[in-house]
């Protein structure tokens, strides 16, 4: 009986030893492989930790290489900005004293211009004065003289109205105040002027031979012959002021007869005696 129950009891004894026998080992591996997992993970944690610094330190050389690079670049943009800013004052200071200039030109040029008026002014007057001279100095050698017809011989009129003589062939006309196409002296200057006319006619108990020396359609004098026959003459004359432009001409009266041929009987004639 006691043996019964002693060789069972030894076999849960040796059982539990062996169980924790068991037991022991494999938590002793357990640990062995724990401890080396461990030492495994430390070592893989170092090489990691020294690969790690290793690029840290690339990584820093990169950007200590590429601050001084950017240190350097910033310095020449600098040294450009510093030369682009003495440029920029220099180009100021030129712009300045060009704008100087140019205000002291434009300055000039207003007074050239100014002074330019007025020499143009006093030109003009000059000019005007010298032109009052010229017409003074050629009014001075004026003069005219005019006869009845160009060529041939006849006789103007009788009319039964009074008409203007035109003078046409012209002897003398220095000034060109007398107009051959018209029979008008017009006065270029306020002066004195001599007139004379001659006219020239033949006999007849109808048609006398008169004519009038008009100025500006005032009757001034007139010369008057009536023979029954034969040739017959008369003349007269007269001084006159005339202001500029007034007109000089003769006129014969109505129902008169003129006679005029290459002999030059009929004339009228003026010229200047003096400006006023």
């Amino acid at each position: 009986m006691e043996m019964k129950m002693f060789f069972p009891l030894l076999l849960l004894v040796c059982s539990v030893s062996t169980a924790e026998l068991q037991a022991q080992s494999d938590n002793d591996i357990l640990s062995h492989v724990r401890q080396t997992e461990g030492q495994v993970g430390e070592a893989e944690s170092v090489t990691e930790q020294q690969t790690c610094t290793q690029d840290i330190n690339a990584v820093l050389r990169e950007m200590s290489a590429w601050v001084a690079a950017l240190k350097v670049e910033v310095q020449h943009l600098q040294r450009d900005n510093e030369v682009k800013t003495t440029e920029l004052q220099s180009l100021n200071q030129r712009y300045q004293v060009q704008e100087t200039e140019v205000k002291k030109l434009q300055d000039q040029n207003q007074a050239q211009a100014a002074e330019l008026a007025a020499v143009k002014v006093k030109a003009n007057m000059t000019g005007n004065q010298v032109e009052a001279l010229k017409r003074e100095a050629e009014a001075k050698r004026l003069v005219f003289s005019a006869s009845l017809v160009t060529s041939g011989a006849s006789h103007t009129g009788p009319f039964n109205t009074h008409i203007n003589l035109i003078l046409r062939n012209v002897v003398t006309n220095i000034g060109n105040a007398y107009n051959p196409n018209t029979g008008l002296f017009t006065a270029p200057v306020r002066g004195v002027y001599h007139f004379e006319f001659h006219i020239y006619g033949h006999g007849s108990s109808s048609n006398p031979t008169s004519a009038v020396l008009v100025k500006n359609e005032e009757h001034i004098c007139a010369s008057y012959t009536s023979h029954p026959a034969g040739g017959q003459k008369a003349s007269n004359g007269v001084s006159l002021l005339l202001e500029i432009g007034d007109v000089v001409f003769l006129r014969m009266w109505a129902n008169s007869r003129i006679y005029d041929n290459t002999d030059r009987h009929t004339t009228f004639s003026g010229h200047l005696l003096f400006t006023m």
